[in-house]
């Protein structure tokens, strides 16, 4: 509680002097006039600097994304390949009926 009141004394006090009055400029005026060119200045590099970033990011993104896309498009041409193959053979293993009921004991167990 006593830093906040010590906060709120600190902001009143300055902002009271900031308000004093000479030449018939406020001393917050005065000190604006100085800063103003300098503080623009900033601002004006400050916004050139992200556009200047935002610019390289959006080149670099694009150029990043427009090489992921293969230029060619990928078919198969093997007579090996799997999507050549005929689908309707079907391999069957010859599994002893001691073999099976293991596999059945498994399964029941499993569940």
């Amino acid at each position: 509680m006593k830093t906040l009141l010590q906060f709120f004394g600190v902001f009143l006090s300055t902002v009271f002097f900031l308000s004093i009055e000479i030449n018939d400029k406020t001393i917050f005026n005065h000190i604006y006039s100085v800063i103003s060119p300098t503080t623009r200045m900033a601002q004006k590099s400050t916004e050139n600097f992200f556009d200047r970033s935002m610019n390289k990011t959006q080149h670099f993104s694009k150029k990043f994304f427009d090489n992921s896309v293969p230029k060619i498009k990928d078919s198969v041409k093997s007579k090996m390949s799997a999507a050549s193959k005929n689908k309707d053979i079907k391999v069957f293993d010859d599994i002893r009926p001691e073999d099976r009921q293991e596999l059945d004991a498994l399964i029941k167990n499993h569940h």
